[in-house]
């Protein structure tokens, strides 16, 4: 008798399980804040303090749309932008930006590092972990936010490059996925909305298969300048005054792939 209880209070339950998450909060899917300011990342790039961005394109790579931005050095003098840093090999050459944000709720980060790889042909090594903080605010109470980034080389089509990537959100950032889904799920219990992100991957050509030390200081630099930017900015305010870029001056470009 009691199995035959115990059977029918099952079937009851199961019954209504459909009909109590339709009324559940958690079967929509939860909000995404700053979802314009995201969208305007693919479209036209991100400025950065201390650069200028001579060209600015969309590109798809491994089906993704990204944001692409050439990006020279602004000149301490303010007269005019500065070369672009020197590889080993005396070739100048600008830094190029890749992002790629999020743009809608159920977008997740996935095989973006993969994408690229696999798109552009790359062989890679010297790999390493760059972590780097960057403050909040400027404030006495201000927080540091903690970047743990990817850190090699990679090479194809007949140029080398010092490369950095990792997803950034407001809380954090990491090149792991993971980091960005424990992040995700406390947002979503604690805010009931999404954690957004950006994927952002810096490449640094080089002489060919140079050495990516004294490269470091360079990427980090950028690092922190694009994270404390996307901080102020995509991360603070539903919508964000991004200009584009101008045409090429220099005529360098990266060998992209879609």
């Amino acid at each position: 008798m009691r199995i035959v209880v115990a059977a029918l209070a099952l079937f009851i339950a199961v019954s209504a399980l459909p009909r109590y998450f339709s009324s559940w909060p958690w079967a929509t899917p939860p909000q995404l804040p700053h979802q314009s300011a995201l969208q305007a990342i693919r479209d036209q790039g991100v400025p950065l303090p201390g650069w200028v961005t001579d060209e600015q394109v969309k590109n798809k790579l491994g089906g993704k749309t990204w944001s692409i931005q050439k990006l020279l050095p602004i000149a301490t003098d303010g007269d005019s932008t500065a070369a672009p840093e020197k590889s080993d090999a005396g070739v100048t050459s600008p830094v190029f930006l890749l992002l790629r944000p999020q743009i809608w709720e159920a977008d997740q980060p996935e095989v973006e590092w993969l994408d690229i790889k696999g798109s552009q042909h790359w062989t890679t090594d010297s790999h390493q972990k760059l972590s780097f903080g960057v403050p909040t605010n400027h404030s006495e109470n201000s927080k540091t936010v903690r970047i743990s980034g990817d850190f090699f080389r990679a090479w194809g089509q007949g140029q080398t490059y010092a490369v950095l990537q990792w997803y950034a959100w407001p809380t954090g950032g990491s090149a792991s996925p993971a980091r960005w889904f424990w992040a995700d799920q406390k947002a979503q219990w604690s805010r009931y909305e999404r954690m957004p992100w950006v994927a952002v991957s810096v490449w640094l050509p080089i002489a060919p298969l140079s050495d990516i030390a004294p490269h470091q200081e360079t990427l980090e630099s950028l690092g922190k300048t694009l994270q404390k930017t996307l901080l102020q900015s995509v991360f603070t305010s539903a919508s964000a005054q991004m200009p584009g870029g101008g045409l090429s001056r220099y005529g360098h470009r990266a060998q992209l792939k879609s």
